[in-house]
């Protein structure tokens, strides 16, 4: 069922990309951070497998620096910080890969997912928001809230059983080595930790995929606009209908102006007869053809007639030309070549008619 906005109507249309602009120009966008927490172990797992070994080698050799070294330590507080710093940078020096690469993963699967923003309204103080009441309600009683709580719960069970299923199939690997040598002892616990880790990632893959599906629903749902919002969108981009309606009737009234001031510069008046009228104009040498300066239908048509009348120019009854030239001839346009015998008769009529009257 879709959602309703404020006012109670319903929102059921899909978000345009001006509102999905805006809502990430607000830092409103689709993110899951189960993405960020997958990506995150399989980092992990990677470190483990590569660097954990190489970490634990570099580890015991320090610690055992150390040891064949106390003797270097006289027993005074300065000795022992010096010792504490040297100890705290060579630590440091082994574990910064790691930080790195976490953050590096941190950074991509943000941007794999939102690509690169950045916003500060979500950093915004607002009043709104240091309502207590209001904040432990939707910390603790929201659909949000019981969203993430059903999630946790669901992801929990899952590595429980995973890890269970996991341990269950490694046991009996176990009992063979008691009189093993530590060193495969340990080997066997790494490559059983390595399996229960790989286990654990498809689990975390799985829930990755589905958080970012349902997010980017839920993205969608709460994006979703009226059909009032998009009408208001469209006006803003196209303008309101009516001002544009009225422009248009405007430019209509003012082009119909300009044509009815070319009606008493024509030669003849094509009538349907009470339906179309257009009115022909030719100067012999200057044009190649009769052209349409003015043409017109129903009231449009008795203004041109009239005007000719008043004007003197004849006005020639022939339905079909005056069908034919009002739908296909523009105004500017010469007449079409079929027409020109047809056109040449009338013409030749009105020049004999004029020639009578002088």
């Amino acid at each position: 069922m879709a959602k309703e906005n404020e006012s109670g109507q319903e929102r059921s249309e899909q978000p345009t990309g001006k509102r999905l602009q805006e809502a990430r120009e607000k830092g409103q966008v689709c993110k899951s951070n189960e993405v960020s927490t997958c990506l995150l172990f399989l980092g992990t797992i990677l470190s483990f497998y590569f660097y954990i070994p190489s970490l634990a080698k570099n580890l015991a050799q320090i610690v055992s620096a150390y040891l064949d070294n106390t003797s270097c330590w006289d027993g005074s507080q300065l000795s022992a910080v010096s010792i504490f710093h040297r100890a705290v940078i060579e630590l440091g020096a082994l574990v910064l890969p790691i930080l790195v690469v976490f953050l590096l993963i941190g950074l991509a699967s943000n941007i794999m997912q939102i690509g690169f923003l950045v916003s500060g309204e979500p950093i915004i103080p607002k009043l709104s928001k240091l309502d207590p009441i209001k904040g432990f309600k939707n910390k603790f009683f929201s659909a949000k809230s019981l969203e993430q709580l059903i999630k946790t719960l669901v992801i929990l069970f899952v590595i429980t059983w995973v890890a269970y299923r996991a341990i269950k199939r490694e046991i009996p690997v176990f009992p063979p080595l008691i009189d093993s040598d530590p060193s495969v002892i340990l080997l066997t616990f790494f490559r059983s930790a390595m399996h229960l880790l790989w286990d654990f990632l498809w689990v975390f893959v799985f829930v990755a995929v589905a958080d970012f599906t349902f997010q980017k629903w839920q993205h969608t749902q709460d994006l979703k606009m009226t059909k009032q919002d998009v009408k208001n969108e469209m006006k803003q981009y196209e303008g309101d209908p009516q001002i544009k309606s009225r422009i248009r009737s405007i430019q209509l009234h003012m082009a119909r102006r300009r044509m009815m001031k070319e009606v008493p510069k024509a030669d003849v008046i094509i009538t349907n007869p009470t339906h179309f009228a257009v009115a022909l104009r030719y100067e012999r040498g200057k044009m190649m053809a009769p052209v349409v300066i003015a043409k017109g239908a129903g009231i449009l048509a008795e203004k041109i007639k009239e005007i000719a009348r008043s004007s003197r120019i004849p006005i020639v009854e022939n339905k079909p030309l005056a069908q034919a030239l009002y739908k296909s001839v523009e105004i500017g346009d010469i007449i079409p070549e079929k027409w020109y015998k047809t056109v040449a008769e009338i013409l030749a009529y009105v020049y004999r008619l004029k020639a009578g009257v002088r």
